[in-house]
């Protein structure tokens, strides 16, 4: 199995972020360029991921723990999960810290290092861009 991980402090209580993260509504526009998602129903997803001039089509399923502040997702038979943790930040916890993590096991190019490992990095920090970005929008409409 090989892991991936990167974290993101973001200007945001801990629900909030997560609230937003965890919308089936908007967790496509927070997924990095490439992966897009839509939700098929209570706790099923259907994702097309592109890799290179490959398109895998997957379904999979998504878990959402409020009390932890944790979302959760995996491929169905793919071999591939991830999971987002949103924590109190700072020493008034009125921010977050946001942990994305994802892991990939069996045979698939992301458990070989080099290029694909690169690609997988990028895609978290893109997606940690703009779920960021996303909160900071949201919370800017409230004002």
């Amino acid at each position: 199995m090989t892991d991936f991980e990167q974290t993101r402090v973001i200007d945001a209580k801990p629900e909030v972020v997560f609230d937003i993260a965890s919308s089936m509504s908007s967790l496509e526009s927070w997924t990095p360029e490439g992966v897009d998602v839509e939700h098929t129903g209570d706790g099923t997803l259907h994702a097309w991921v592109s890799s290179g001039s490959e398109v895998r089509d997957e379904y999979g399923y998504v878990d959402t723990d409020r009390e932890r502040l944790r979302l959760q997702w995996g491929g169905t038979d793919t071999g591939y999960e991830g999971w987002l943790q949103a924590e109190p930040h700072g020493a008034k916890g009125d921010s977050t810290l946001a942990t994305l993590h994802v892991s990939f096991s069996g045979d698939q190019p992301e458990t070989l290092g080099g290029e694909y490992s690169e690609e997988v990095d990028r895609k978290i920090e893109e997606a940690l861009d703009r779920l960021s970005m996303l909160v900071n929008d949201r919370a800017g409409e409230k004002r």
